[in-house]
């Protein structure tokens, strides 16, 4: 009897490990900045950046074509380890995915303060995706 439980443990963990949907996900920073990234219908990855919340910034992200390609989260986390201080930098990490149409979409995001209407952001990140 162990041996016909253990054996359907097995082989239930190596099913739900297996699942032919799930793609690794790509993990992009700033550098992306300007180039061209390719993804697979379906597949997400991720951009984490450089939040600086504390002086009143935010990012602020659009999508060419949200046809091709959507924002599915963010997630700010500071970086401040000692919970007794304010301020510092966090990171932004935005989730993104292919939807299941092949395209190509270029995804803009801008740090700034949404207050100030005529001063240009403090970074901006730029890149395309092609998703075949």
């Amino acid at each position: 009897m162990r041996k016909y439980c253990l054996m359907i443990f097995i082989l239930s963990s190596f099913l739900i490990g297996c699942s032919c949907n799930s793609l690794p996900i790509e993990s992009l920073n700033t550098t992306v900045n300007g180039k061209n990234i390719i993804i697979q219908k379906g597949e997400k990855f991720l951009l984490i950046l450089d939040a600086h919340s504390d002086g009143g910034y935010q990012w602020d992200c659009q999508i060419s074509d949200s046809k091709i390609i959507k924002k599915d989260s963010t997630q700010i986390i500071s970086n401040n380890k000692n919970v007794n201080m304010v301020g510092g930098i966090s990171t932004e990490t935005l989730y993104f995915s292919g939807n299941n149409v092949t395209g190509e979409s270029e995804i803009t995001l801008i740090e700034h303060r949404s207050w100030e209407k005529n001063i240009p952001p403090v970074n901006k990140v730029q890149f395309q995706v092609l998703v075949k």
